[in-house]
């Protein structure tokens, strides 16, 4: 049985002990104990599990026999050459460059998720779901960048430009696309209206008519030296609607919320990831940024979730229902409150993306590696 399907169970079971747990402490236990689970599984992957982890073995094997001239002009970010070569001469297993790397990628996501959301369960579960965690077990530099990046929402939310610089360089240390992100802070305070998704939406069609020719141009420009390199096509009209189904809903139920940090910067993220990912048509290597700003599908499931299931009052989902089929409503307003029908939704949300996921695979098999 593929590796993700059982995790994926084992996750479910952990939600089920979140939400029957009494007090907040038991509920945060249950969330963390999850995490443990997920970084017990990164540590334990058999190596063959992708060509980028094999990679990455035989580069751990290499760069402890390099100078620091040569560490600098590696194929891998600095940081990440430095954190090798510290663990090579400190451990002699080469499981804890997993263990570090599980620590650095998963605990700040979930800090990430347990300071940013209501509900970070459903957060932690969207995160395994959407599958960026077969994308943490894949792509360390990345995803490690990822998350030392979520320690720069504080900064971007506050405005304070020298530390958001800062992390952003050190992120860029893991993997140098992490770049991109200062996009963000510049358009953080941008009005959120309809004409912002109009326009957005307009962006989204020219870059997706005209992806090819702008990444032609920009390689050309920018880095010449790969001119030659193929143009991977994979799909990805699954994703594209996705995360403009999520922008649309989340901009309907949440609309009297955006000006709130929590629910802004997100949206944000997702709104830009919805616009540039087109592009990805003509050249599917621009997936590394479109990723960094994907992320926050995860959080945005969590408060789409709270929207519809948590929040009674001021639900545009129960106003239209109560307008429109009024026996229905009745009929969801009596079960609404019931723990039963809020585990129900959640079960039916996790469903619903995880089937998005396996669509979003595109015909391509992904098999985890077996644990060793």
């Amino acid at each position: 049985m593929n590796g993700f399907y059982w995790i994926y169970l084992v996750m479910l079971f952990f939600l089920l002990v979140y939400d029957f747990a009494k007090t907040h402490e038991g509920k945060r236990l249950a969330y963390y104990a999850s995490c443990g689970f997920l970084i017990l599984i990164f540590v334990a992957q058999d190596y063959s599990v992708s060509i980028d982890i094999a990679e990455y073995m035989r580069q751990w094997e290499i760069i402890p026999d390099l100078s620091f001239a040569q560490m600098l002009v590696h194929k891998f970010e600095i940081g990440y050459v430095l954190l090798c070569w510290v663990l090579e001469r400190v451990f002699i297993s080469d499981r804890v460059l997993l263990l570090v790397l599980s620590l650095v990628i998963l605990l700040p996501f979930a800090r990430s998720f347990e300071t940013e959301c209501k509900h970070p369960m459903v957060a932690l579960m969207a995160f395994v779901a959407l599958g960026m965690y077969l994308h943490a077990i894949i792509f360390w530099r990345q995803l490690a960048a990822m998350a030392i990046l979520t320690f720069s929402y504080r900064f971007i939310k506050e405005r304070k430009l020298l530390p958001f610089l800062l992390t952003v360089l050190v992120a860029m240390s893991f993997h140098k696309v992490a770049v991109v992100f200062v996009g963000l802070y510049i358009i953080y305070k941008i009005p959120i209206n309809k004409w912002l998704l109009v326009v957005c939406g307009f962006f989204s069609v020219v870059l997706g008519l005209l992806g090819g020719p702008i990444i032609e141009f920009g390689i050309s420009v920018i880095y010449p030296r790969y001119e030659n390199f193929p143009r991977l096509v994979i799909g990805g009209e699954t994703l594209l609607a996705l995360l403009w189904v999520v922008v649309l809903l989340s901009y309907w139920l949440l609309q009297d919320r955006m000006n709130e940090d929590q629910i802004r910067l997100p949206f944000l993220m997702v709104l830009i990831a919805a616009t540039i990912q087109p592009v990805c048509f003509a050249f599917y290597n621009w997936l590394r940024v479109v990723l960094f700003f994907r992320i926050a599908l995860v959080p945005m499931c969590a408060h789409l979730y709270v929207a519809l299931f948590e929040r009674k009052e001021g639900n545009a989902a129960l106003a239209l229902m109560q307008s429109h089929t009024p026996c229905l409503y009745k009929v969801v307003i009596s079960i609404y409150d019931k723990l039963w029908f809020k585990i129900a939704a959640q079960l039916i949300l996790f469903a619903v993306l995880f089937v998005w996921y396996v669509s979003e695979l595109d015909g391509a098999v992904y098999v985890m590696a077996p644990i060793i």
